[in-house]
């Protein structure tokens, strides 16, 4: 259970930070009142709790008698400028925090948690101001021509500048393995294949592992050992290389077993998709013409990822997806992992045979082109001729 107080008084932040979790004068701020939305730590959607602390001329202060880390966004009622907020801040519990600056650039300090974030963001800040401006280039690029050669390039630059601020928060992880900040910024660091983040969690102190960034600590760790898991996979299911089998259940709860459908002159598309993804639904009648346009010369397997059963369920019967599906329930037989899935939707194409053909990653109107083309070199299905007696 969440407890929060709010202090009516207003106090200068030079002498708040041991007596108040959070306090602050920032620049900018009209009004008489912050807001703070309070989030579970691996839950930004739905706030646990929204505050409405007193404020006089930028200044407040709020103090927290919570044993529970927290995502905190800051904003101002009825401000049109921050719907979403001005700062995003990560509580913790026994650490005192005082905010000053502006609201374009809030800066933070207090006790060691608190001091650390300020350090850090300092180090990265050229690196995320860059990344901001080639952003904004992208989105200006997009909207002028999106076949603009110049996008790729921006691209480009912005992955190099992201690869530079992994490079500084790992060097940054791994020389503070005792400090409270590092345990916030290890999950940055899963990237590919979770290496990173293995091992700074490994550097952590026991102090840091046992304390409150604990229930943190071990979702990262799930999310990189997954993110390995995933990478060491990768080597098995390339083009060319016979598709994992597998046996699952249908929806009316009977086993089925991939290889049931190899060599019978059919191409086989495994769909790994789920209705809460924008574009796995934006594809189904691209998908349905597909299938119906191929006349038995493919055969479709939907794969459930990240629902549950009864969605999945609903979503077949609402979408009428008339091919073949199978539950995934995830655990230590997961066949997104099996299958090294990146991103939703993922369409593998595989050989009448069994073995891997090609991986498409995302709705691309490419897939639907090169599957037409594939389909040509099939064998006709063969034609059911009525028996007249």
């Amino acid at each position: 259970m969440l407890f929060l107080t709010a202090a009516v008084a207003m106090l200068a932040c030079g002498s708040c930070a041991e007596k108040k979790a959070i306090a602050g004068h920032i620049e900018g701020l009209e009004g008489d009142s912050l807001s703070i939305k309070v989030y579970a730590f691996n839950n930004r959607r739905e706030p646990v709790q929204e505050l409405v602390v007193p404020m006089k001329d930028g200044a407040f202060e709020v103090a927290f008698e919570d044993t529970t880390i927290r995502n905190l966004v800051l904003g101002v009622p009825g401000d049109p400028r921050f719907v979403e907020g001005f700062e995003r801040i990560l509580y913790v519990p026994g650490e005192n925090m005082v905010l000053s600056g502006t609201v374009d650039s809030v800066v933070c300090s207090g006790s060691q948690y608190y001091k650390d974030k300020q350090a850090f963001d300092d180090c990265c800040k050229a690196e995320r101001a860059q990344v901001a401006s080639l952003t904004n280039d992208y989105r200006a690029a997009m909207a002028k021509n999106q076949e603009d050669p110049s996008i790729e390039k921006i691209v480009d630059k912005i992955d190099s500048v992201q690869a530079c601020i992994v490079d500084k928060t790992y060097e940054f992880a791994k020389a503070r393995p005792s400090n409270v900040f590092t345990a916030s910024i290890v999950g940055s660091l899963i990237g590919e294949d979770g290496s990173k983040a293995l091992e700074v969690l490994d550097l952590l102190s026991d102090d840091v592992k046992e304390g409150y960034m604990k229930p943190m600590l071990e979702q990262v760790r799930t999310s990189a050992e997954r993110a390995k898991a995933i990478s060491e996979a990768a080597e098995k299911v390339k083009d060319g290389m016979p598709a994992p089998d597998f046996t699952l259940k249908n929806p009316a709860g009977e086993d089925f077993t991939l290889s049931s459908i190899f060599n019978q002159k059919k191409y086989i598309i495994l769909d790994f998709w789920g209705t809460w993804c924008y574009w796995c639904v934006k594809g189904i009648p691209d998908m349905k013409k597909l299938y119906s346009d191929a006349k038995g010369r493919i055969e479709i397997v939907g794969i459930d990822c990240g629902e549950s059963e009864e969605k999945w369920k609903d979503g077949i019967e609402k979408h009428q997806l008339p091919w073949l599906h199978v539950y995934n329930p995830g655990g230590d037989n997961d066949l997104s992992v099996k299958y090294a899935i990146k991103g939703y939707p993922t369409k593998i194409i595989l050989n009448p045979d069994g073995t891997i053909n090609r991986t498409v990653i995302g709705e691309d109107p490419e897939f639907y082109t090169y599957v037409r083309e594939l389909i040509k070199t099939a064998p006709a299905p063969p034609i059911d001729i009525p028996i007249v007696s």
